[in-house]
């Protein structure tokens, strides 16, 4: 009925959250180009606005490169001493994925009932027409897993 082929579960995620960043041209291609000169990779990237006041910019890294991000986004942001830089290494991204999901109504809400009747907490959601990526705490994430796996019965 939902068309979901495959859940994926990724573990060992960071969630890196930029608030108040300067609202400053170009601040998107020279955040994700520091990191990328650093040999850090960007997987997903939940962004409101880059332009709002008061905004946050909010993405994943791998756990590993935590230090070294917030070393690198350290020195970027050196010169905007309102920008804060938090960086949570405990999170873990799950995938519900599917070409036959698009234009099927109430699968992202199915999605978020499994997840809910859990009582797991989502941190950032990222959805496209075939995926919904949900980051939740690594505290959550084997009874996440379990939830959808049994309420997708895959």
């Amino acid at each position: 009925m939902y068309d979901i082929q495959a859940i994926q579960r990724d573990d060992g995620v960071a969630i890196v959250y930029i608030r108040k960043p300067p609202n400053i041209p170009g601040l998107a291609y020279r955040t994700f180009a520091s990191l990328a000169d650093n040999g850090i990779d960007v997987d997903l990237i939940v962004q409101p606005s880059f332009s709002s006041a008061g905004g946050t910019m909010i993405f994943t890294i791998h756990q590993k490169d935590a230090e070294p991000a917030r070393d690198v986004l350290t020195e970027l942001f050196a010169a905007h001493p309102e920008t804060e830089i938090e960086i949570d290494p405990c999170a873990v991204k799950l995938s519900v994925a599917g070409e036959g999901m698009q234009g099927k109504p109430g699968v992202a809400a199915r999605v978020f009932k499994c997840l809910w009747d859990a009582g797991v907490r989502i941190i950032n959601i990222s959805t496209s027409e075939i995926k919904i990526s949900m980051l939740i705490p690594q505290t959550d994430a084997d009874k996440a897993y379990d939830a959808l796996v049994s309420g997708f019965e895959i």
